[in-house]
């Protein structure tokens, strides 16, 4: 299966890194790093189950990075999309705004 990040979840997740860059240290941000990786793996071996958003059930989310940041993605056939990185002390607000996009 195949594995796509949008053009937003790449923004976010810079945006995510730079702010991070002051707050954390080198080490967290590699677990971040790593944890992304994981990600991958664990769809292509199919053995976890991520919850959906209430708002939005076809998006499916994981928790990565010390469980701080949302990492949001969509299923489709033959593909998975991941649409957005979100930290969680952000306005949750805004994350309706991107998901709608």
């Amino acid at each position: 299966m195949k594995i796509i990040i949008s053009e937003t979840a790449r923004i976010s997740l810079i945006e995510i890194i730079d702010f991070l860059n002051a707050k954390w240290t080198a080490k967290e941000i590699a677990v971040l790093e790593n944890d992304i990786k994981k990600f991958r793996q664990t769809m292509m071996d199919n053995i976890v189950k991520h919850p959906s958003l209430e708002n939005f059930p076809d998006i499916k989310y994981t928790l990565i990075g010390r469980n701080q940041i949302k990492m949001m993605y969509e299923i489709k056939a033959d593909e998975i999309v991941i649409k957005l990185f979100w930290h969680c002390r952000q306005n949750p607000v805004r994350l309706k705004y991107f998901l709608s996009k």
